[in-house]
């Protein structure tokens, strides 16, 4: 036991009064005389017993009074076993709201997040006045990074509201301590509440700060099923008009139950294009396919949707994707054009295909092009380098086929200064295109089936392409001897294909044959530009958007939601033609978002929640317990829920358990008796 106030037990000294007056009793007795005194001494030797007895028992109830009283004044508490605390400290405490998506959840007298806030104010009151409070969330609002008063907290704490951002401890515990750092002398108390989802609480990580104490106080939530749309992907990354498109979505049953004929919807630009009916076993994925028609070129603002409940945030995935009318090329042809590329992609109106001299090169256009072919030029000038440097860099797309008499040097020099593999010799040497890489865009999706002994190409005479350390090439078309026919290397935000022999018959009988129709159609249809069909919020991701075509390049960007009234200017920043932006977590809900230019929609930019909160598996208690020990927090602990109110759990934690109000029931106890004991002692 220990004392708040412990100079009042001086005050102990005050038993000597009544030790004093008993011993010195100077009550005046009557003498009374009789004749014989013999027959009243029996009761004259029982009466002074009594009385003695009684002077006895009034003594001691007298000190046992003021012991009480004395000990009431010195504030007596025993200590909290773990978490022994000074109660005259000044305390800093911070509490930490989970206010994720899965505290939506139902919880025992109403949704999670509004007990977390029921839970807070009673964390604040087992404090002082005095004290100081800090609010943290998963949002990190700079506006919460101060301590301040009770009410202010209270103040603060009204405004919280479910937030699409996770959080788990470690980082929490990162910015907490940040902002400890410059508090000396006063106890540092740190609360996490949270249901303690498993995807996204507990880590590893924690390294709790040893001059902190830290509480887990856990939620429970009643909902423990959910049912939602994990991803999506087309099977092939090329939209034509006209064409039918595969899309597969990714769905995810979360209950011990299954459930069947569940309509899964597409939404395309505001008009469903498809719905389909899936069954799905307990706790299992499913991907279900959905074929439609592209029949319109533009933006496509898409949606997935499906009817779950009572989790309903993450039953609509968005997502987005642009088809151009038609894809523009350019050959740059040395002599004259190729008869191969004209059969083939001149006479497809998906494409638009035009051919120039070298000699007639219109620098300022080349930007247009989606593809540029070299076809067999000898020699690269500086001039023609440079810009098709600035356009692979852009994000545009270079084939090169080398002509009969290249200046190997000016490749070179060229290709080198991308970063890309450059051609060495000439080599006549028969050989066979002996491996195809199935797995690269090119051509994964080609063949049905790859038959073992299917005829390949041959060729006569190559150029050997050498290989840089610091180019991440990959082959498309190999040689029996290991050299490389065709490959492909990303190169800034664009793509280099070089190709080691002439459109030539002489040099090989690629161009007349079966293979080289897929390669040449792929690579042009790959070449339109290809973003990422959605974003996640949360996560600090760039986009990059390519603006070679855009009119105003100082202008601007904006996002405006297509279906709401959010707009957004995020960060942007201009380099060789690709706009990247960064959002620092200003998106804030799921949708899908037009980018604007001069009121002018450049793009479409999709939005989804982060699909870690829908797993609502949450830590029991024993498991919080286990993390605890596993990694041996001495100064951190579990306040579970129990019979008591929070506030005075936490009370005696810090404070102790404290004793005054019993010592003043003694108090009185010793005082009623003594009344008690002088009316009917007789």
């Amino acid at each position: 036991m220990q004392f708040l106030h412990p100079y009042f037990l001086f005050g102990l000294l005050a038993v000597a009064v009544p030790i004093i007056i008993h011993l010195f009793n100077f009550r005046r007795y009557k003498k009374i005389f009789f004749s014989n005194v013999s027959l009243i001494n029996e009761v004259k030797q029982e009466t002074r017993k009594r009385s003695q007895l009684l002077h006895l028992i009034i003594l001691l109830l007298r000190i046992l009074a003021i012991i009480a009283l004395v000990l009431v004044f010195a504030q007596p508490y025993v200590p909290y076993a773990k978490h022994a605390a000074n109660p005259k400290a000044v305390s800093y405490v911070s509490i930490y709201i989970d206010n994720s998506f899965s505290m939506q959840a139902d919880g025992i007298n109403s949704n999670l997040i509004e007990e977390a806030k029921t839970k807070a104010l009673e964390i604040t009151a087992a404090y002082k006045p005095s004290d100081y409070f800090q609010l943290v969330t998963n949002n990190f609002d700079p506006r919460h990074y101060r301590f301040a008063s009770r009410d202010e907290f209270a103040e603060m704490l009204r405004e919280v509201e479910v937030s699409p951002f996770a959080k788990n401890i470690a980082e929490v515990a990162r910015r907490q301590a940040e902002s400890f750092k410059d508090i000396r002398n006063a106890a540092k108390n740190v609360y996490y509440i949270s249901d303690f989802q498993k995807n996204t609480t507990l880590s590893d990580q924690f390294k709790p700060d040893t001059t902190i104490k830290y509480y887990f106080v856990p939620l429970k939530s009643n909902t423990q099923n959910n049912l939602y749309i994990d991803s999506c992907w087309f099977e092939s990354p090329v939209h034509l008009v006209g064409q039918k498109a595969k899309l597969i979505a990714r769905v995810k049953n979360l209950a011990n139950a299954a459930v069947e004929k569940v309509p899964l919807k597409l939404m395309v630009n505001n008009v469903q294009k498809a719905v389909s009916s899936f069954d799905i076993g307990p706790n299992t994925t499913a991907d279900i396919t959905i074929t439609y028609t592209d029949a319109e070129s533009g933006i496509h603002q898409c949606m997935l949707e499906i009817a779950d409940s009572p989790i309903t945030w993450d039953d609509n995935f968005y997502f987005s994707y642009s088809i151009l009318k038609s894809i523009p090329l350019l050959s740059i042809n040395g002599s004259q054009p190729s008869v191969y590329l004209n059969s083939l992609l001149g006479n497809d109106s998906a494409f638009v295909f035009k051919n120039i001299s070298v000699n007639g090169v219109n620098y300022s256009e080349l930007a247009s092009y989606n593809l540029i072919i070299l076809n067999e030029i000898d020699d690269i000038s500086t001039g023609l380098a440079q810009e098709l440097q600035k356009f692979v860099a852009a994000g545009g797309s270079l084939f090169v086929v080398p002509s009969a008499h290249i200046n190997v040097e000016s490749y070179r020099s060229f290709l080198n200064a991308m970063g890309s593999d450059y051609y060495g010799t000439l080599i006549k040497a028969t050989q066979k295109i002996s491996a195809i890489n199935l797995l690269n865009p090119v051509y994964n999706d080609v063949f049905e089936s790859f038959p073992e002994n299917i005829d390949l190409p041959q060729v006569m005479s190559y150029y050997s392409i050498s290989h840089i350390s610091k180019s991440n090439q990959e082959f498309l078309l190999k040689l029996q001897n290991g050299d490389m026919f065709l490959n492909q290397q990303s190169v800034g935000n664009g793509k280099v294909y070089l190709m080691a022999v002439p459109l030539q018959t002489d040099f090989s009988n690629f161009p007349k044959h079966a293979v080289f129709v897929p390669t040449i159609y792929k690579i042009a249809m790959l070449s339109s530009p290809q973003h990422k069909l959605y974003y996640t919020i949360g996560r600090d991701e760039v986009v990059n958007i390519s603006t070679a075509r855009d009119t105003v390049q100082e202008s601007i960007y904006k996002l405006k939601q297509a279906k709401g009234s959010d707009e957004i200017i995020p960060e942007q920043r201009k380099t060789a033609g690709i706009l990247s932006l960064m959002f620092h977590n200003q998106v804030l809900s799921n949708g899908n978002y037009l980018l604007m230019n001069e009121n002018v929609e450049q793009s479409c930019i999709s939005f989804n929640y982060n699909r870690q909160e829908s797993n609502i598996t949450s830590f029991t208690s024993s498991e919080i317990n286990a993390f605890i020990d596993k990694n041996k927090l001495q100064n951190t602990q579990i306040i579970e829920s129990t019979s008591k109110p929070l506030t005075q759990i936490i009370t005696e934690m810090n404070q102790g358990i404290k004793l005054w109000k019993t010592f003043v029931l003694l108090a009185l106890l010793f005082l009623a008796a003594e009344v008690l004991l002088l009316r009917l002692w007789k």
